[in-house]
């Protein structure tokens, strides 16, 4: 009903002789009911575009009333400014009934629903009524004894490609949290370049954002590139979370907190300025949903 409201209020005032400042009155409107449900972009060019659309919303339901003024031949004019207040409550109540953080989370919630729902239509048909697979710690056990066999025969300083195309591969055949956690006994035992890229991918790698939310495991494998200073993993590490925070509505949640890599940040800057930069725009990026969540 509030959304109703908010729209209706300028075909009324079009239709009692409201003239071009209640479009530039509604204008301001819908642009504070953008602000209020969080839905203006940060960056200044879509903000201003948003300000257009709006603008020509605005113009667009109240030229709607004055196409309904003619039409039923009405010739009383009063202020515009009852439907404003109208249409300023309905931002409220719009407020009160669905905070962004609820629909955020609520969108959030069908998304996962709705790729639930087509992963299931997409399985062979009787799949349902199969036994499971015998996924046991034995498979996991086989998976990950091949893992440490192959980056065994890498160099200590071997490349971060050649070992993802180890790593990755074996996402989908052990659990992933087990995954994690052989990478992280390994890059405790052997901080080196090596395994802190494998702790990296195993961390990272679509199975563990899906299946491990909640484990905590992009701040546990951030734990250990910090303490190893190893800066070519913070930055790997950053390159690869900006992106997962910002894609994912979960993700956000098992990394560290935003004040903790700000913090990292400042005492790399100095050695390494382009590894300050990056971490401290990842922070930034974190406190922000962190006020978002809080709000």
């Amino acid at each position: 009903m509030s959304i109703a409201a908010l729209y209706v209020a300028p075909i009324l005032a079009g239709s009692w002789g409201a003239g071009w400042d209640a479009v530039a009155g509604f204008a301001a409107v819908f642009f504070l009911f953008n602000l209020a449900m969080e839905r203006v972009p940060r960056e200044p060019l879509l903000a201003l575009a948003s300000a257009g659309v709006v603008a020509v919303l605005a113009l667009v339901l109240v030229g709607l009333g004055w196409g309904a003024r003619g039409l039923f031949g009405i010739d009383e004019i009063r202020p515009w400014w009852p439907w404003g207040l109208m249409a300023l409550a309905a931002i409220l109540l719009s407020r009160l009934a669905f905070p962004p953080k609820l629909a955020r989370e609520i969108d959030a919630l069908l998304d996962r629903a709705l790729t639930e729902v087509q992963a299931a239509g997409a399985r062979p048909e009787g799949a349902a009524n199969r036994p499971p697979a015998p996924h046991s710690g034995t498979i996991d056990a086989e998976a990950l004894a091949r893992m440490s066999s192959a980056l065994d025969d890498l160099p200590a300083t071997a490349a971060s490609d050649e070992v993802a195309r180890i790593v990755l591969p074996l996402s989908d055949q052990a659990s992933p949290g087990a995954l994690f956690e052989a990478a992280l006994a390994r890059a405790a035992a052997h901080p080196c370049p090596r395994d802190h890229a494998a702790l990296h991918w195993a961390a990272v790698n679509d199975e563990a954002i899906a299946l491990c939310t909640g484990q905590q495991q992009l701040a546990r494998a951030w734990a250990v590139f910090v303490a190893a200073n190893d800066h070519e993993a913070l930055c790997r590490f950053s390159g690869a979370t900006i992106r997962l925070i910002l894609d994912d509505p979960f993700a956000w949640r098992d990394m560290p907190q935003g004040g903790e890599i700000i913090r990292v940040a400042m005492a790399v800057e100095a050695a390494n300025p382009r590894l300050g930069e990056e971490l401290a725009g990842l922070g930034k990026a974190m406190l922000d949903l962190e006020r978002e969540a809080d709000a």
